[in-house]
């Protein structure tokens, strides 16, 4: 994670830094005029002796061994309550010291600052305060009337903190961590409040600690640097600092350890002999939760008591009570992902960086979460379309067929349209385009439907006019015959061979529009005679009519010669209707109650259709039967019916 720059936060400290030196340089004086002394006993002495650092610690004496990451500001708090942490024994009405306490009871808090300059240097400020704080002041010494106050402004401390050996910023690093820090606290105090120096305070340090497994030890070495104080027989002013602590962590989840710790301030100016070495000293012991943003925000609750190190120790209270918070951010990242642990989710698994989710430090193996890993996936941010076609390449397939056509609103999406200006927005494949049964393939016109009549069926189109004569089938009362165009009823589809139907062709008819008269004389010229009647005609229902009667000698199959002229003149004027004409001949006996009469009108109609194939006329466009002996004829009908129909059957 890119960190914020310092320059943004610098300004904030440098503002203080500048105010803090030209608030020292013009205190110094104002407030050595504060520091008058009392009977030999000077007001400009801090009571407190511990002295909290800004950053991320686990103690209260020590100071942290790393500095706040670069460009993250830190901020807290320290509280601490102290029982009697100022203490005379001055001469009483009997031989024996009286005890009083200058300073009582006191609530003190240090509000603390530190910028990350960079990952090894960081800028700090301290302010610390009293709250309260109750005591006899040097009212008990002679001549003083002075009141002790209640609250105070203490010395504010400006340093810098620069990290010598620095420890990997992990959470479960171990190993040796060593910082060195110089800090400068300005005589900002109430001078009549135990609560600073007459001048300014030089505190140089090193801070050192060893982390292994749950364990951290820690030891700071420095100095407090300032003038001299009396205190009656005793001298206060510049101190050597020391501290020891061990920490031990115990649940890491929410951060959990313990403390215990001490620390000690000799005094290095010379003490009389009546008093000895002055030399603070305290112990606590504490528990410590940084249970939110990987330990960066943090809380430790804690108590001590003076360490009882000689015989007076001022600014060592009888007991102490501890409270610190704050957040101070390390910039911990334990995988090395670039993912600080604050803002990791997966804080034990490195961020696998390849555009995706790259700022919640979780690997992320299937980007798109459609179960094929990204090192397989060659679409790993967008999720595979798993519908059976390529299922397996991690890659959406929203056109499998590649047709155009999306699989959404493709009815065949594993088979490509064809594209042929067909139901092309389906996504099919159309084999038939006319649905006539004929693949497109073989299919002559794959877009007209084969018309299924029988008539070259087989092509894939439409025939209109089966015959080709210019009449649409649908009106072509002959399909399959040619109509013979010539100005004679053509608009029927039909040829018309003999137009005046006189049984003599056209092409052979000297008069084709007006009939032949058939009585025997000179009938091939197709002209009719004067005053001449036909022998034989077809009338409008096609039955045939012939002037004879149609009688056979009784019990006879045999024509006679005038039956068998006349059966001819039929023949020919059939032949001239057309290749459809099919001639009916019904047969019937002598009576209809003859025995085996049905037998002899079969003969009979067998016999005219013998007469009527010979005459010129096909003989399979003739069917011969015996006529019905139920039906009730008329006793002098004829033995012979001829009747005439048109057939489908249009071949030779």
């Amino acid at each position: 994670m890119r960190r914020q720059s310092p320059a943004r936060k610098a300004p904030f400290f440098l503002t203080a830094a500048c105010a803090f030196v030209v608030c020292t340089t013009a205190s110094l004086a104002a407030h050595a005029d504060d520091c008058e002394n009392v009977d030999g006993f000077s007001p400009c002495i801090d009571v407190d002796g511990l002295w909290a650092r800004p950053g991320n610690t686990r103690f209260f004496g020590t100071g942290p061994s790393q500095t706040t990451a670069a460009g993250e500001l830190s901020f807290g708090a320290a509280v601490s309550y102290l029982r009697r942490p100022y203490r005379l024994n001055l001469p009483g009405p009997s031989t024996e010291p009286r005890e009083v306490f200058v300073v009582d009871n006191a609530l003190d808090a240090t509000f603390l600052f530190a910028l990350g300059i960079t990952d090894r240097v960081e800028m700090t400020l301290a302010a610390p305060v009293t709250f309260y704080q109750d005591g006899a002041g040097y009212s008990a010494t002679a001549g003083s009337d002075e009141t002790l106050s209640r609250s105070a402004i203490r010395d504010p401390r400006l340093g810098v903190a620069v990290s010598i050996v620095e420890r990997e910023r992990t959470e479960s690093a171990n190993g040796f961590a060593l910082l060195g820090r110089f800090e400068i606290a300005a005589p900002l105090g109430d001078g009549e409040a135990f609560a600073g120096s007459r001048g300014g305070t030089y505190v140089p340090a090193v801070t050192a600690s060893y982390r292994f497994d749950r364990f951290e030890a820690a030891a700071e070495v420095g100095a407090r640097i300032r003038g001299e104080e009396d205190l009656g027989e005793d001298t206060w002013g510049t101190q050597i600092t020391t501290s020891l602590g061990l920490n031990v962590r115990i649940y890491e989840p929410i951060g959990l350890s313990a403390s215990a710790e001490a620390w000690a301030l000799p005094v290095v100016a010379e003490q009389s002999e009546a008093s000895g070495p002055l030399v603070p000293a305290e112990w606590s012991a504490s528990v410590r939760a940084a249970p939110f943003f990987a330990g960066d925000v943090f809380v430790q609750a804690g108590a001590g008591t003076a360490i009882p190190l000689t015989s007076f120790a001022a600014t060592s209270p009888q007991a102490r009570v501890l409270f610190t918070i704050g957040y101070a951010p390390l910039g911990l990242d334990s995988d090395g992902d670039g993912v600080l642990d604050r803002n990791d989710q997966c804080p034990g698994a490195r961020e696998d960086r390849d555009g995706f989710k790259d700022d919640d430090g979780c690997l992320d193996p299937d980007n798109d979460g459609d179960r094929i890993l990204d090192a397989q996936d060659r679409c790993r941010d967008e999720a595979e379309t798993v519908d059976g076609f390529k299922d397996d390449d991690g890659c959406p397939d929203l056109d499998d067929d590649r047709d155009g056509i999306p699989d959404e609103e493709d009815q065949c999406r594993n088979l490509p349209e064809d594209k042929d200006r067909v139901d092309d927005s389906d996504g099919c494949p159309d084999t038939d385009d006319d649905h006539d049964g004929i693949p497109d393939v073989s299919d002559t016109c794959p877009t007209g439907a084969e018309d299924k009549d029988g008539y070259n069926d087989t092509d894939g189109c439409p025939d209109p006019d089966n015959d080709g004569d210019g009449t649409p089938d649908e009106k072509d009362k002959c399909q399959g015959q040619i109509e013979d165009k010539d100005g004679f009823a053509d608009d029927d589809g039909c040829p018309d061979p003999d137009n005046d139907l006189d049984g003599v062709l056209d092409g052979s008819d000297k008069c084709p529009t007006e009939a032949e008269t058939l009585d025997g004389v000179t009938d091939d010229d197709g002209c009719p005679e004067p005053n001449s009647k036909s022998l034989v005609r077809i009338g409008p229902d096609l039955r045939v009519g012939i002037d004879a009667p149609l009688k056979f000698k009784a019990k006879s199959a045999d024509l006679s010669p005038d039956l068998e002229k006349r059966i001819a003149l039929v023949a020919r004027l059939a032949k001239g209707r057309g290749e459809d004409i099919v001639i009916i001949v019904e047969g019937y006996p002598d009576k209809p109650t003859d025995p085996g009469g049905e037998a002899l009108g079969l003969r009979r109609a067998a016999a005219v259709k013998k007469a009527l194939a010979n005459a010129g006329f096909p003989e399979r466009r003739i069917t011969a039967a015996s006529g019905d002996l139920t039906a009730k004829r008329a006793a002098d009908a004829p033995q012979i019916e001829l009747s005439l129909i048109r057939s489908n059957d249009h071949s030779e």
